[in-house]
């Protein structure tokens, strides 16, 4: 029995039917109703029945759900507990702004009438909370025929209308999936035989370590293995024994001699602010105490000074449960903002916490462009990622699609659908339209028109973007992973470049100060990662991280139009082939001469152009 069946069983609301509503269609007029009831009382003597007794108005005012747009996030890194505060934006706005726009734009829909409350007869049909909560996740709208919102289910003050602020509270279960912390996704097997072959590669006196000038020898390899002539290396490239495949599945058979995959623990969590049990401190004892005396002095807890002394209330010089519990309940080692958006450069990992206390506390920060962060506390890396909001889902847009499709077929050349164009031997194929039928059909007239029918789905739209989750992830990098600073999928000249800065930041310092001279594998650790993304689209983030950019995102580009043009690889930078000018040209725009023209060094040229032509 569909939406559309059901809703008609209903018994009539205690409403005036509109004039132009087809449901008014054959019914007795309030006027010609009033003339029977005093011809009735003239001709048959009988009195008019008394008036019912006025209505019992309840004073309850409605109680908005929660929008829980700051979460916790706590990772367990092997010399200290680390507590992280993360709050969630879409498109640089509060969620619960964004929320009550959405749900803002579904009221004036459902308002047929526009007197800024819904009665009875709009009530049924507007969103279902639990339907609108599953397409949240999944993207679909499946309304349930025996779940049809009422009247009596919305007013909460009796008045038998219902307000928008009434609205707004009726949807407490798709208000609390706005916001969500997911449990940790697992380890790609993989990442482990990609760095064991890329390291062989790289280890070309086949010690164990990276000196370098091996790292900086791989440069050399783009002539013979860029087999696609983009003046960049992808792993496939690399690697030619893994098929293509990203998952590198086939790519080395381990013998007995090579080291056993690494096992990752995720010791990662996410909690709703206010709200990370108590059990928490319990395992931060029971990991981090090492002399078993159910305390932890300075050097087991890996707190920094300041913290340490503002938890050790009686200056014992060891905390307690219940003093470390206060690092639980207390302001976190540090604030970060993410903003999640549909345009790349939008996409924002704010640090919120004073520099000088991200020092204090013995945190480095480094960037990659707006929207990814790393964090760094001695050894363990910790990756905040706000990549962009992908277009719809393959599943979400092909039946958006289908829907359009199906309705243009439905209203042949009429430009509009009547319920009978849905019935009959094609009533399967046309169930989601009938379904949506009667709540699209906003004047009521029986046509379902084509503008009415893009609002309906246009309408459902702001809840599929407001949707999102916080995904923590702990993965041991590739060797691969590690040089693709900008997660194209690729090493541009400039990675390769830059690459032995990089990989020596991952060694402990030499006891003189003096930054590793060589790279070894147990320098690439297990890497906390946390990203945020479209409950809908986490499925396809996570393929993306795990099997190592199979698909590369497009990086934004910026700069003069002509470095854009001419930067066909994507890789941020125009090396000479790629310049269209004279050498003469590229050597002047190229100040630092390393052979490549930067995003900076093109700015500084088209700078200095438009100088001087004003002059």
């Amino acid at each position: 029995m569909s939406h559309r069946t059901i809703g008609r069983s209903l018994p009539p609301a205690k409403t005036t039917p509109k004039p132009n509503s087809r449901r008014g269609r054959g019914r007795i007029s309030l006027a010609a109703l009033a003339v029977i009831v005093i011809l009735g009382g003239t001709v048959l003597g009988t009195a008019a029945e008394p008036a019912p007794p006025p209505r019992l108005i309840r004073n309850t005012a409605p109680v908005a759900p929660k929008i829980a747009d700051r979460l916790e996030v706590i990772v367990f890194a092997p010399h200290r507990p680390i507590r992280i505060t993360v709050t969630v934006q879409t498109d640089g706005k509060p969620l619960h702004e964004r929320w009550r726009s959405a749900l803002r734009k579904a009221f004036d829909l459902f308002d047929r009438d526009g007197d800024d409350f819904l009665n009875g007869s709009e009530v049924q049909f507007i969103f279902q909370d639990a339907a609108l909560t599953s397409m949240m996740v999944n993207g679909s709208y499946a309304p349930n025929p025996a779940d049809l919102p009422t009247i009596d289910g919305l007013d909460t003050d009796g008045d038998r209308r219902v307000s928008f602020d009434e609205f707004v509270a009726y949807y407490k279960r798709s208000a609390a999936q706005v916001v969500r912390g997911f449990p940790p996704q697992t380890e790609n097997e993989s990442n482990a035989q990609a760095t064991e072959g890329l390291f062989k590669l790289f280890d070309r006196n086949g010690d164990g370590k990276l000196t370098k000038d091996e790292v900086t020898a791989v440069e050399k390899l783009l002539p013979s293995l860029d087999a696609d002539e983009d003046e960049c290396l992808s792993l496939a490239e690399l690697l030619p024994n893994s098929n293509g495949d990203p998952r590198l599945n086939r790519l080395i058979v381990r013998t007995r001699s090579q080291p056993p995959p690494i096992i990752v623990v995720q010791n990662v969590s996410v909690f709703e602010a206010g709200r990370i049990p108590g059990t928490i401190t319990q395992r931060i004892l029971k990991q981090y105490d090492k002399d078993g005396d159910f305390e932890l002095t300075r050097a087991e807890s890996g707190f920094d000074p300041e913290t340490f002394a503002r938890l050790d209330i009686d200056r014992n010089g060891k905390l307690s449960g219940e003093e470390l519990d206060a690092w639980r309940t207390g302001p976190a080692d540090l604030e970060i903002r993410l903003s999640l958006a549909r345009i790349v450069a939008d996409c924002q990992v704010e640090v919120i916490t004073d520099p000088r206390l991200i020092e204090a506390r013995g945190f480095t920060l480094s960037r990659i462009g707006k929207g990814r962060a790393m964090i760094r506390h001695a050894r363990q890396p910790i990756e905040f990622w706000v990549p962009r909001i992908l277009p719809d889902s393959q599943q979400v847009a092909v039946s958006r699609q289908q829907l359009r499709g199906l309705f243009q077929q439905a209203a042949g050349t009429k430009g509009y659908v009547l319920e009978k164009d849905l019935l009959g031997p094609a009533v399967l194929q046309y169930q989601q339209i009938l379904v949506m039928f009667d709540p699209a059909d906003r004047n009521g007239d029986g046509k379902l028109t084509q503008e009415e029918f893009n609002r309906y789905l246009d309408t459902q739209q702001p809840f599929l973007d407001l949707s999102v989750g916080l995904i923590p992830m702990v993965q041991t990098p590739t060797l691969f992973q590690l040089l693709d600073e900008n997660r194209d999928g690729r090493l541009g000249v400039r990675e390769l470049r830059t690459a032995w800065d990089r990989l020596t930041s991952l060694e402990p310092p030499l006891p003189d100060g003096r930054k590793a001279e060589v790279v070894t594998r147990a320098a690439i650790q297990p890497t906390v990662s946390i990203r945020l993304t479209r409950s809908i689209d986490r499925t396809a983030d996570a393929q993306f991280v795990i099997a190592g950019n199979p698909n590369p995102f497009t990086i934004p580009l910026r700069g003069p139009v002509w470095f854009q043009k001419m930067d066909r690889n994507g890789d941020g930078d125009v090396s000479r082939t790629e310049f269209l000018g004279t050498k003469a040209e590229f050597d002047a725009i190229d100040t630092d001469h390393d052979g490549l023209i930067s995003f900076a060094e093109a700015e500084a040229y088209d700078k200095m152009m438009r100088t001087a032509t004003k002059e």
